[in-house]
């Protein structure tokens, strides 16, 4: 009888065993499938690459590129700091009215990575809060400065319905002081579904992008927005 007993305890405790494991194993399932990623290109897109434009403080040189991208029937997807939206309203309005989007760049363009959970969340809704006063808009997509982030900045993003997207191309023209080195750059790694980042204020930017686009149409590439690339496939947003 005894003996009995215990081998319906070993297998009792057996079956619990089993069941939490499974029970763990589905509860990190759920956990990884609900997790964000940042997107850094967009795989399968044939043909197509996002032109992203970051603002930290400066406008200089804006008005010309943006001329550029309408000369060129080009739209593209600009990540702006919440503090130069609210010093250039109307530039960051023009940026809308001629078809382009817009991104959550922080509200001060602070290194994430050295903030409270808390801090990090004002600075996400700092800049949306300030779109929806000044611009009456909502960004879809959010990019950290520096390109730097971790878990706790996923999460945040998603709370505030925004995907994290980097890049796959990274211009270096705030670095160049020679046109044809950002656009030999670009050249150079220019990949299907991928995003490009540049940043106004770049002083060879201006006479580097007419050469960029250029290159991209004789390869045969379309450049679109960030919302474009992601058509069709499964990131949600």
């Amino acid at each position: 009888m005894l003996r009995t007993w215990r081998r319906s305890e070993k297998v009792a405790l057996g079956l619990i065993m089993l069941v939490g494991a499974l029970l763990v194993t589905s509860a990190l399932q759920q956990l990884r499938s609900a997790s964000p990623e940042a997107i850094y290109f967009v795989p399968g897109r044939s043909f197509r690459v996002a032109l992203t434009f970051e603002t930290r403080w400066s406008s200089e040189g804006l008005a010309e590129l943006l001329q550029i991208l309408k000369t060129e029937d080009v739209s593209a997807t600009f990540f702006l700091t919440g503090t130069w939206l609210k010093n250039h309203p109307a530039a960051a309005a023009r940026i809308l009215e001629q078809g382009h989007e817009i991104g959550n760049h922080t509200l001060n363009h602070a290194l994430l990575l050295h903030l409270s959970e808390k801090e990090i969340k004002r600075e996400l809704d700092g800049f949306n809060e300030a779109a929806l006063e000044i611009l009456n808009y909502r960004p879809r997509f959010f990019r950290p400065p520096q390109g730097l982030y971790n878990g706790v900045v996923l999460q945040a993003a998603l709370q505030q319905r925004c995907l994290t997207v980097l890049w796959s191309i990274d211009s270096y023209d705030y670095l160049s002081r020679d046109p044809d080195e950002v656009s030999a750059r670009i050249e150079s790694r220019l990949h299907h579904g991928a995003i490009i980042t540049f940043r106004v204020g770049a002083p060879v930017l201006p006479e580097a992008l007419p050469k960029i686009l250029a290159h991209l149409r004789e390869q045969g590439y379309i450049p679109v927005t960030v919302s474009e690339l992601l058509e069709g496939t499964d990131h949600p947003g």
